[in-house]
C-alpha cells in the first residue's frame, strides 16, 4: 500500500511539474513573440511627403492679390471728387467782356463727372480720373497752351471735397460696422484703422467680397485688353478655357465674385494692403486656437492647444499627455498629418531604443497633427503579462525583469 501511495504521489508531482513547465514555456514564447515588433519605418520619400504636409492653411490667390494691392504715391482723383483749379481769369472768359486784369488768377470749381472728366471754358472736357493733381495741372496747361495762351498759364489744382464710398466690416474687429471712406482711404488697412483694429485675440484670415457692380475706375482700354486676352485664350485652347467665358462679366473682365482670402501675419497685421470698392464687405475671421491630439498608450490622451509663437517636438507632445504608459512601454509613435488636398499622410517613428530616447523624439509636431502611440505585438504581450501577474501574484513585478 505504501508503495502504491508513494507511486501515485510521485506521478502527481510529475504532472504538476509538467503543467508548470508548459505554462512557463507558453509565457516565454509569448514574450519572445512580443519582443519582435513588426513595425515598418517610413522611407525617405514618405518622410519627405510627411514633412511637407500640414498645417492646412487658407488658399491665397496671389494673382488677384497683386491686382488688388493699392499703389503708392500721391492721391488719384476719382468720380465724384470736387476740384478747385486756379487758372488765369482771361482763360475763363465766356463773353466779350474782358477781366480787369489779364494776370488775375481765379479759382474754377468743378466736379469729376461719372465719365471721369471735368469741363473747362474754351477747351471742353479733360479726362482726369485716376490722375494725380500734378498730372491734372499739366493736362490743363497742355489744353490751353499754346492754342489759347501765348505763355504757359499758372495752374494750381486742389481737392475741395472727396467723394465717399461705403464699405462694411464684420468679425474680429473692435468696432464692426459700415464706414464711409474717402477715395484715398479705400484700402483694407484704412478700413481696419477706422474699425480700431483687430481684436487682441487675433485673426486667422480676412475675406474681402467685392461689389458685383463694375468698377468705374477701370478704363475702357483695360476692358478691351481683357476681352482680347480672353478671346486669345479661347482660340489657343477651346476646351480648357471654356470656363473662362462663363467666369467673365459683360465687360470682359474676369469675375471676382469669390471672396479674396488674405492671410494675417502674426495676430493682427494683414498680409498686404488691398484696394476696396464702393459696397465691398470685409469679414475678419477670429483666430481659433490650433490644437494637436495625442491618443493611444499615454497616461492622459486628449487635445492640447498649440500657440502660434511656439513649436513642439514629438516627446514634448507626448509629455502633454502625461508621458508613455509604463505598463505597455511603447517604443513607437505614429504621427498623422493632413495635406492641403485633405488627404492624410502618416509616419512611424521609433522614439525609444532600450532605455534611451532616439533622435526621432525631436520630430517637429505641427498644429492639427494627431500623435498616436499605437499597440504593437510587444505592447499587447506586456499588457497581458502585466494583468496576469498583477492579479494572480498580488505584487507587481515586470515580467521582463525575470529575464534580466
Amino acid at each position: 500500500m505504501n508503495f502504491v501511495s508513494s507511486s501515485c504521489f510521485i506521478v502527481r508531482i510529475s504532472k504538476n511539474q509538467v503543467v508548470l513547465a508548459l505554462f512557463l514555456a507558453v509565457l516565454f514564447s509569448i514574450y519572445l513573440v512580443g519582443c519582435s515588433e513588426q513595425v515598418r519605418l517610413p522611407s525617405a520619400e514618405q518622410l519627405a511627403e510627411f514633412e511637407n504636409a500640414g498645417p492646412v492653411r487658407p488658399t491665397v490667390d496671389m494673382g488677384r492679390l497683386v491686382r488688388a494691392k493699392i499703389g503708392g504715391g500721391s492721391y488719384r482723383v476719382g468720380p465724384g471728387d470736387m476740384l478747385e483749379v486756379s487758372i488765369p481769369a482771361v482763360l475763363q472768359v465766356f463773353t466779350a467782356e474782358l477781366p480787369d486784369s489779364a494776370d488775375k488768377v481765379t479759382p474754377y470749381v468743378c466736379r469729376v463727372s461719372g465719365n471721369r472728366a471735368i469741363t473747362f471754358p474754351l477747351i471742353g472736357e479733360i479726362d482726369v480720373a485716376g490722375k494725380s493733381l500734378a498730372e491734372i495741372e499739366l493736362a490743363v496747361i497742355d489744353a490751353y497752351y499754346p492754342k489759347y495762351s501765348v505763355i504757359v498759364p499758372p495752374v494750381v489744382a486742389r481737392i475741395l471735397e472727396y467723394n465717399t464710398s461705403e464699405v462694411s466690416i464684420i468679425g474680429a474687429v473692435q468696432k464692426p460696422g459700415v464706414y464711409s471712406l474717402r477715395s484715398n482711404q479705400m484700402s483694407l488697412v484704412a478700413l481696419l484703422m477706422q474699425a480700431e483694429g483687430i481684436v487682441d485675440e487675433g485673426a486667422a484670415i480676412i475675406r474681402i467680397t467685392h461689389n458685383s457692380q463694375p468698377d468705374p475706375t477701370i478704363s475702357q482700354e483695360e476692358d478691351l485688353i481683357d476681352t482680347h486676352l480672353k478671346r486669345l485664350l479661347e482660340t489657343l485652347d477651346n476646351g480648357r478655357t471654356a470656363g473662362i467665358a462663363d467666369a467673365t462679366n459683360s465687360t470682359g473682365r474676369v469675375s471676382e465674385s469669390e471672396p479674396l482670402v488674405l492671410p494675417v501675419k502674426g495676430l493682427n497685421i494683414p498680409f498686404a494692403d488691398v484696394a476696396l470698392r464702393d459696397g465691398d464687405s470685409v469679414e475678419v475671421e477670429r483666430l481659433e486656437q490650433p490644437l494637436f491630439t495625442v491618443i493611444g498608450l499615454v497616461n492622459r490622451p486628449g487635445n492640447f492647444p498649440y500657440p502660434p509663437d511656439v513649436q513642439y517636438n514629438l516627446m514634448q507632445a507626448v509629455g502633454f499627455a502625461g508621458g508613455l504608459s509604463q505598463a505597455a512601454e511603447p517604443r513607437y509613435a505614429t504621427v498623422y498629418r493632413q495635406k492641403p488636398d485633405s488627404t492624410i499622410v502618416s509616419a512611424i517613428f521609433k522614439v525609444i531604443d532600450g532605455s534611451k530616447l532616439t533622435n526621432a523624439s525631436n520630430v517637429l509636431i505641427k498644429p492639427g497633427d494627431i500623435v498616436a502611440v499605437e499597440h504593437t505585438s510587444r505592447t499587447r504581450t506586456k499588457l497581458f503579462l502585466d494583468r496576469v501577474f498583477r492579479i494572480n501574484m498580488g505584487v507587481y513585478v515586470p515580467f521582463t525583469n525575470l529575464f534580466e
